[in-house]
């Protein structure tokens, strides 16, 4: 499960990930400043050339990739497998997902960043693009599998109950927190069905450089865990802006 996420983070090899019955649609949750973008690159570019091939969606374009690490990022044939695709706007972003099983080739894995963005606060609303998203990544019609979505939404939420709907259709849940401390360091919280939690500590290095290792500090009683994702600890306590790379 969610194993686009754990193969980025070192859990799991790629022939592991391939062995997954099916994949399962994770919401990626930090603040500004978190990392949630780098992540979610790190996720597509796990492998190198041997990993699924990949689109990415985001409302506005990146100002880099991050820079080379395990994930592959060094390997030139995992930016081939590489898609950017930069829609403006809720419609852009609706066309664009009804245009993906049309392709002759779908992506296996099916990144959305910046979902905040393409939100209106209504819980419909949210409702009807999480489907759509979801939808986009089964591709009717095509004898491949669903793709793996991952999608990142800034915290806090857009609107009070934009939360509790998304969960209804992303099962599995990584949740980044910034710890203090120079170089900029998070804590990686992934939450999936019918398994145990899994945490990593992340840290960013220079050109979005990210190094990962096993969690540190963090107990069974983690405030991530919290049901509703809206405590004050949760809030935007960094300035706006482009994610942490470092």
């Amino acid at each position: 499960m969610a194993a686009a996420l754990e193969r980025a983070l070192g859990s799991v090899t790629a022939g592991e990930a391939g062995a997954a019955p099916a994949p399962v649609p994770v919401l990626v949750l930090g603040p500004a400043g978190s990392g949630r973008t780098s992540l979610l690159l790190r996720a597509a570019l796990a492998g190198g050339g041997d990993g699924p091939r990949a689109l990415f969606l985001a409302p506005s374009a990146l100002p880099r990739l991050p820079g080379g690490d395990d994930s592959g990022g060094n390997d030139p044939r995992a930016l081939q497998r590489l898609e950017l695709r930069y829609p403006p706007s809720r419609a852009a972003l609706g066309r664009e997902l009804a245009a993906v099983g049309a392709r002759p080739r779908p992506p296996g894995l099916l990144l959305l960043d910046g979902l905040e963005r393409y939100l209106e606060g209504a819980p419909a609303a949210s409702a009807r693009l999480a489907a759509l998203l979801l939808e986009a990544a089964r591709a009717p019609g095509s004898p491949r599998p669903p793709a793996q979505v991952l999608a990142a939404l800034r915290l806090p939420p857009p609107g009070p109950q934009v939360l509790p709907v998304l969960r209804r259709y992303f099962p599995a849940e990584c949740r980044l927190r910034p710890q203090p401390g120079v170089p900029p360091c998070l804590r990686a919280r992934l939450v999936r069905p019918g398994a145990p939690p899994r945490r990593w500590s992340l840290r960013f290095g220079p050109r979005g450089r990210l190094r990962v290792g096993p969690a540190e500090g963090d107990s069974e009683g983690d405030e991530d865990a919290q049901p509703d994702g809206d405590s004050e600890g949760d809030e935007d306590t960094q300035p706006d802006g482009d994610e942490a790379w470092g």
